[in-house]
């Protein structure tokens, strides 16, 4: 009797000894990775709240109402104090949409200046002594040739602008009087893009507009020629080996493509080069 008393006593306390040394094993080992596995087989949480779509449906609201100056106002509002906000690049996009749509409007708005026509003026004198460019009055007024009458009336937007190619994001945003414009999706950069020196990433670079070119048919263009709207255009910075394009159409043999260059969509590209004037600032970063 003592001894299956001792034996039971014995069972009982390996039992217990061996229960503790399991479960610290279990509680250690096994359960954090069961409860892993488990996490991995959940969908994945749903994002934070974004505080500012409320504040985002609101500067959009005149866009979608076709009030393009009030919609202008909003959205720059937005841009300006939500930078944080999710929705931070659809406000840009729609806001560069609102500003092209003013600026080429031969609509009047409050930053636009009236120009009449006077004797003596052609169209590269009027963009000379309002300080833009004679392809963007031509757009903005809708002329659909360059001769001007005496008297006619001009609206005329202001330009100051500047361009920052962001290799960060992928982007060229243009600016005018420092403030966000508009901005163009990168297709695809030069080959020297990603490359790193010697002392870390490709440095800040500045320069400015040099030139611009338009071609058809592997001739170059100017403005008032037939075809300059959709031909294809280059825009030449200081900066080697940055030459803005028009990526060419699949199947475009006879497009113009620098040897090395930064492309996008090849939309984009007669607008930059009714905007851009020579010497305007560039950045590189």
């Amino acid at each position: 009797m003592r001894l299956s008393l001792k034996i039971l006593s014995i069972l009982l306390l390996a039992s217990a000894i061996f229960g503790g040394a399991w479960y610290w094993t279990y509680d250690l080992f096994i359960r954090p990775k069961k409860l892993l596995e488990h996490e991995k087989t959940l969908p994945p949480p749903p994002p934070p709240l974004d505080v500012t779509l409320p504040e985002f449906e609101k500067a959009m609201a005149p866009k979608r109402q076709g009030n393009w100056i009030e919609a202008r106002a909003a959205l720059q509002e937005f841009v300006e104090n939500y930078g944080d906000s999710t929705k931070l690049d659809e406000a840009r996009e729609a806001l560069g949409e609102v500003n092209t749509r003013l600026v080429f409007s031969p609509a009047p708005a409050p930053e636009k200046v009236l120009y009449v026509v006077r004797s003596g003026d052609v169209l590269n004198k009027v963009a000379a002594r309002t300080r833009t460019t004679p392809e963007l009055i031509m757009k903005a007024n809708h002329l659909t040739g360059t001769m001007l009458r005496v008297d006619q009336k001009l609206w005329v937007p202001p330009t100051a602008f500047s361009v920052l190619i962001s290799r960060k994001r992928d982007k060229v945003v243009l600016q005018n009087n420092g403030g966000f414009f508009k901005q163009y999706a990168i297709r695809s950069w030069p080959p020297q893009h990603g490359k790193k020196v010697a002392s870390g990433p490709l440095p800040k670079l500045t320069g400015r507009v040099t030139g611009k070119l338009a071609w058809v048919d592997g001739q170059r263009v100017i403005f008032t020629d037939k075809g300059y709207e959709h031909a294809s255009h280059w825009i030449q910075w200081s900066i080697p080996g940055y030459t803005l394009y028009g990526e060419p159409v699949p199947g475009d043999a006879a497009a113009q493509k620098p040897p090395a260059g930064i492309a996008l969509a090849p939309e984009a590209m007669p607008e930059l080069a009714a905007l851009l004037r020579k010497n305007d600032p560039v950045t590189l970063e």
